[in-house]
């Protein structure tokens, strides 16, 4: 399983604290850290402009995140991924932006907002939601429970119906209470990247999130999730950033 961190699509940190909160999460091995939108203010683009002159990652991946209208902004941004965050489009938008994304030599993740109501609402449309991302050359159809109405076996159920489609899936949810149990389902269901706040934002980055599901969540004894307790160091590593 692979961490998608997108603490610093909040824009509250200066950019020089961003950029060693990126430093700080390659360090930790987190895949993915998503720097927000780029089309936004002055100071996220000028955010993407230092990365792309000052950041050198080893293992992290910077993303740019925004809809199909951001594209000139998330090419301009120059990161080597881009997050495609897609909510009602239309599938002829969707295919388009990603291909024109892809054929840019841009890695694209589409992140489909609402996914698990639109699953329960029509899981056709939704299937094939995944199945058009995929097919435009998105390496990561990330299904994001945006309502968090579910519950987390509900959740691990539908992934898994998903995944059989062959599709490389990850999955995302709102830090809301059962959060981790969410992450920790869809992993085991399929999802190759959960998405999360692993390092979160407070004028700092001063806590990460637990790295096991709690009892009190689920109802179930806590489940240990290795790639997550590898996250307890940033306790000490991110804590106090200025």
């Amino acid at each position: 399983m692979k961490l998608y961190d997108i603490s610093l699509r909040r824009t509250g940190l200066s950019i020089s604290d961003r950029l060693v909160a990126a430093r700080r999460l390659d360090a930790l091995g987190v895949a993915f850290v998503d720097g927000g939108r780029p089309s936004g203010t002055s100071h996220s683009r000028s955010f993407f402009g230092r990365a792309a002159n000052e950041l050198r990652l080893r293992v992290t991946t910077l993303i740019a995140s925004g809809g199909p209208e951001d594209l000139p902004a998330l090419l301009a941004a120059e990161t080597p991924a881009v997050a495609v965050i897609v909510q009602e489009h239309g599938f002829s938008v969707l295919r388009e932006a990603v291909r024109h994304l892809v054929r840019a030599e841009r890695r694209v993740v589409v992140e489909a907002r609402d996914f698990f109501d639109g699953w329960l609402a029509d899981p056709e449309h939704a299937l094939e939601v995944v199945l058009t991302a995929a097919e435009a050359g998105a390496e990561t159809v990330l299904l994001h429970d945006t309502a968090g109405k579910l519950w987390p076996d509900q959740i691990g159920e539908i992934v898994e119906a998903v995944a059989e489609t062959g599709v490389p899936l990850g999955f995302g949810c709102h830090d809301d209470g059962g959060a981790a149990a969410k992450q920790l389902l869809a992993a085991d269901a399929g999802a190759g990247l959960v998405q999360g706040s692993y390092a979160v934002v407070r004028g700092g980055l001063d806590r990460v999130v637990p790295p096991s599901v709690h009892s009190a969540e689920t109802g179930i004894a806590p489940v240990p999730c290795p790639r997550l307790e590898q996250t307890v160091s940033a306790q000490k590593a991110i804590g106090g950033v200025r």
